[in-house]
């Protein structure tokens, strides 16, 4: 009605229905790749959608023995391959989603066609399920990789997400006497 128009004209995100809180989160981002350039962040954000369709169904309204009807992910890149797909991205520590423009390529340099791992993973109170680091031993592994008491928190490795000190020990069990590279988030 008259000059106005509707609240979905204005809503860049309303052709992506059916939000559920699954997707797939980064762990890592693979230095100038496709993931690199579009700006994906490890670990705080999740790919949810990609040209206008959820990546994951929630399963509402199935009846038995329907199947879900996901996006095949792995597929959809190799369709894009050197063309710009569209993703929608939900980051946990802004609270935001976003759209962006990846071109899968398998020419960059690296591994995969966007450069990035990625796992399925519930974003639905990710940002609750950190490891706090509230104190540091002098001389110990944690000090001398410069882990700071009451501002880091440890987010996990390439392969794995630390949603709980269970996780943490697993891994650290399996890296004792080795190298383990951790993403650490600063406040």
């Amino acid at each position: 009605m008259g000059n106005s128009e509707s609240q979905e004209d204005f809503d860049e995100f309303a052709r992506f229905e059916g939000i559920d809180t699954l997707g797939y989160r980064v762990l890592g981002v693979q230095p100038n790749s496709p993931a690199s350039k579009a700006g994906l962040v490890s670990f705080f954000d999740f790919l949810v959608g990609a040209n206008g369709k959820i990546l994951l169904a929630s399963g509402e309204g199935l009846e038995e023995g329907e199947e879900y009807d996901d996006v095949d992910f792995p597929a959809l890149c190799q369709e894009f391959l050197n063309k710009p797909l569209e993703l929608l991205v939900w980051n946990i520590k802004c609270q935001e989603k976003r759209l962006v423009t990846i071109t899968p390529s398998d020419s960059w340099g690296g591994a995969g066609l966007l450069g990035v791992t990625i796992r399925l993973d519930d974003y639905g109170g990710a940002d609750e399920r950190l490891i706090r680091v509230l104190s540091v031993e002098p001389s110990s592994p944690a000090a001398i990789c410069g882990l700071v008491e009451h501002q880091d928190y440890l987010l996990g490795t390439t392969a794995d997400s630390f949603d709980s000190t269970a996780t943490l020990a697993q891994v650290l069990q399996q890296y004792v006497d080795k190298v383990v590279e951790v993403y650490v988030y600063n406040t």
